[in-house]
């Protein structure tokens, strides 16, 4: 009987310590969740989590695998990066629908004024309802809003052609570059070349210098050629996906369309000199929504 267990036994015994390996091999072949981020100590690092290409896309359509965007789980994302460190949020223009969309458009500003975005640029969207609607939906907002090569015919008093930020003893100087086509110049903006020479002198001695750039990658080059010291370019317009950087050492980055993700660039000053680190973070359903702007996006759904 004792020999008859003993035997029994070592098979069970083999059964349980293949069970306990497959567990552990399961769980650790899965991906680890974004909110793993949420428990990372605070750093000194100063973080920019950049929005561009948003058009109009405030809420999230519950479709692809995994569905991702919405204004309320961006506002998590925010939530997170500005208890951690210091934290600036940029967009890159075309927050707006590309046509009229009163309703949507007036849900986008409610959520903008409550993300308070510390640089906004205008482009062709931002038009979309006219002058007069982006002149009042701007109120509250003005500091935010950068325009370093154009001018806009807009109730608008002296916006920035440049910004600098400053991190304990780090400074971000940041400006904006918008191509400028036959629609945008119907949409009352004008170039302004002058403002954007100034712009660049201005920043020049900064430890960081980036631009945002919302135009055609194509012509981008050519911009570099004449204003090549850059440490960060940020793309919008053509709503592609980038994070990488180019012969010269200068990251571009742009974190593709419809709020599906934001781009994320830490900057990092120690004794050793500057590190920048980038990437893309997706607008998941994982990050928790913010109540406030569930509630906006609830009311335009209604």
């Amino acid at each position: 009987m004792i020999r008859y267990f003993l035997h029994r036994g070592r098979y069970i015994f083999w059964f349980l310590l293949s069970v306990s390996v497959f567990c552990v091999a399961q769980h650790a072949g899965k991906k680890p969740s974004v909110l793993n981020l949420a428990s990372a100590p605070q750093t000194d690092s100063l973080v920019i989590i950049y929005s561009a290409n948003l058009n109009g896309n405030i809420d999230n359509c519950g479709c692809g695998e995994p569905p991702l965007g919405g204004l309320d789980h961006l506002a998590g994302i925010l939530k997170r990066e500005r208890e951690r460190q210091h934290t600036l949020f940029f967009d890159g223009g075309d927050a707006f629908n590309a046509y009229s969309f009163p309703a949507l458009n007036k849900a986008l500003v409610q959520i903008y004024r409550y993300l308070k975005p510390d640089v906004l640029t205008l482009a062709d969207q931002e038009f979309s309802e006219g002058a007069d609607f982006l002149g009042a939906a701007l109120k509250g907002m003005e500091q935010a809003v950068l325009m370093g090569n154009t001018r806009a015919e807009i109730a608008l008093s002296a916006p920035a052609a440049y910004k600098i930020f400053r991190h304990k003893d780090m400074r971000l100087g940041v400006t904006s570059f918008v191509e400028l086509t036959k629609r945008r110049k119907e949409v009352a903006l004008t170039a302004a070349p002058a403002r954007f020479d100034e712009a660049v002198e201005a920043i020049k001695k900064t430890d960081i210098r980036a631009l945002i750039y919302h135009g055609r990658r194509k012509n981008l080059p050519r911009l570099l050629e004449k204003y090549p010291h850059w440490d960060v370019i940020m793309l919008a317009h053509e709503q592609i996906a980038l994070n990488e950087r180019d012969k010269k050492g200068r990251w571009l980055v742009c974190p593709g369309a419809d709020g599906e993700y934001v781009s994320r660039v830490a900057l990092i000053k120690n004794k050793n000199g500057l590190t920048i680190k980038t990437g893309r973070l997706p607008v998941s359903l994982e990050w928790p929504a913010v109540e406030k702007i569930s509630r906006i996006i609830n009311n335009y759904q209604k």
